[in-house]
């Protein structure tokens, strides 16, 4: 009985020591796969294949560090320059037309400002580079307006309009 005991015991012990060496042995995963004979085996083949997958990775993520590294240098390139773009947001107020100062290019017209009494919001007829004109006269334009260039052009002065009575368009039906 004590003989069973020590065998299985010793058994055991064996068993945990052949667990505690690895599939491996004492050599590393690389040493074992090296060897002709142990290429085929299981544990090899997930080695390989994550080694794969984690090249695979790699390459993407430097693919990725290759492309914000381009688009850096050309946004650095486009600071460098001398040109700039230089725009500004005219308000005129009470006009039908909207127009910028010289040497600027009209990007943009919107009536932002309109009250029913004075004949709500209304249609823009034409718009070209340098002005907009809307069916009839508007409480306010914003006229957004930019230009290219090593410096900005000097900026006209926005004529005041007299805040008399403003008469309401006629009807029409």
């Amino acid at each position: 009985m004590k003989f069973t005991r020590l065998l299985i015991v010793a058994g055991i012990a064996a068993l945990a020591a052949a667990c505690a060496t690895g599939h491996t042995g004492n050599k590393s995963l690389e040493a074992y796969c090296a060897i002709e004979g142990n290429a085929d085996t299981d544990i090899c083949k997930v080695n390989t294949a994550a080694v794969t997958r984690d090249a695979a990775t790699r390459a993407v993520a430097q693919q990725g560090v290759d492309a914000a590294g381009r688009a850096q240098s050309t946004a650095d390139q486009a600071l460098a320059r001398q040109d700039g773009v230089f725009c500004e947001t005219r308000t005129l107020n009470r006009t039908d037309t909207g127009s910028c100062s010289a040497g600027y290019t009209l990007v943009g017209c919107a009536q932002s400002r309109y009250t029913t009494r004075s004949g709500g919001p209304t249609v823009m007829r034409e718009m070209d580079d340098t002005h907009c004109r809307f069916a009839t006269r508007v409480l306010e334009i914003k006229a957004r307006c930019c230009m290219v260039g090593a410096a900005a052009a000097p900026k006209e002065p926005v004529p005041e309009t007299p805040r008399g009575r403003q008469s309401t368009p006629a009807r029409t039906s």
